[in-house]
């Protein structure tokens, strides 16, 4: 039986789609998303970005087949937010979805009072970030190596005790306090920390954490290149022979150097974006060796 010209030639019905807040039961389709675009995300890190912002991450889900994008917001209070994990499946971009996402993200951070909105963009996300508000602030390169022993002074494992200097210290490099990002990822992660002392005072520390493919360092914050130096040694050291990834911030010279050094290699870049008028967070950037993360900032 052969079809007519009208029945050939209609166009096909949209599938039903729903713009909703994520759920922890999301969370198994949403990583099968990221491993389909392959990006290196799992289902811990999308429970740790509910942890951090139960009501502000969001789906579109398409009837039958499930899952189809995500977004992800983390506000620090109302003095800053960061939009993150945005993805759309393959074969639904270019449909409007991606903007569907982002549109959602920024009412409900704008609704919240947010001073600030920002995102890290990859160069296929930018120009629609650009139509919607956002400018540049600056480059994050994003390096990887393999752990292994170099020689010289090393800072030590952190302990219950330092956390509070190390809350006061990340307050004043970052210049807002976190501890709702850093609580988390102690508490996850309590082998994977060490900070650095010079003549009694908290110069730096360094957190890391496990990955699909292996650890990401950071937040890595330091007063001076020596401290940031000996944090990298001890967590090379402790973690020789694994994969390791480190998002530096391009207007670190102390990080770029340090990654040349220790034979990290350089595999792409991403850029740091700021929504309309507002002004980026006032911190210590030479003091910001590597991002928590680039979905959280």
């Amino acid at each position: 039986m052969s079809l007519d010209w009208n029945d050939r030639y209609q166009p096909r019905r949209q599938p039903d789609r729903t713009l909703r807040s994520m759920t922890p039961d999301d969370i198994p389709a949403a990583a099968a998303l990221f491993d389909r675009v392959g990006w290196t995300l799992g289902p811990a890190d999308w429970a740790r970005l509910l942890h951090w912002s139960p009501d502000g991450c969001f789906v579109v889900e398409e009837e039958e087949r499930g899952v189809i994008g995500t977004v992800s917001t983390t506000p620090y209070d109302t003095a800053l937010a960061w939009i993150g994990m945005l993805i759309v499946d393959p074969d639904r971009q270019r449909q409007g979805i991606g903007r569907q996402l982002m549109r959602a993200a920024l009412d409900y951070l704008i609704a919240r009072g947010t001073a600030r909105i920002m995102l890290d963009a990859t160069e296929g996300g930018r120009p629609l970030y650009e139509s919607m508000g956002f400018r540049r602030v600056v480059a994050v390169e994003r390096w990887e190596g393999k752990a292994s022993t170099y020689l010289g002074p090393r800072a030590r494992t952190m302990q219950p005790e330092d956390v509070t200097a190390v809350l006061e210290l990340d307050t004043v490099l970052f210049g807002l306090r976190r501890t709702h990002i850093l609580a988390r990822l102690l508490e996850e992660f309590p082998g994977l920390a060490w900070v650095d002392y010079e003549r009694g005072q908290l110069e730096g520390y360094m957190l890391a954490r496990r990955t699909p493919t292996g650890y990401y360092l950071g937040p890595w914050m330091s007063w001076t290149a020596v401290s940031a130096e000996r944090l990298l040694r001890v967590a090379l050291e402790q973690l020789q022979g694994e994969n390791l990834t480190v998002n530096v911030p391009d207007n670190n010279a102390r990080g770029l150097i340090l990654m040349h050094n220790h034979n990290f290699r350089r595999l792409r870049h991403c850029t740091r974006m700021i929504y309309g008028d507002a002004a980026p967070v006032h911190g210590e950037p030479l003091a910001q060796l590597s991002v928590a993360a680039l979905a959280t900032g």
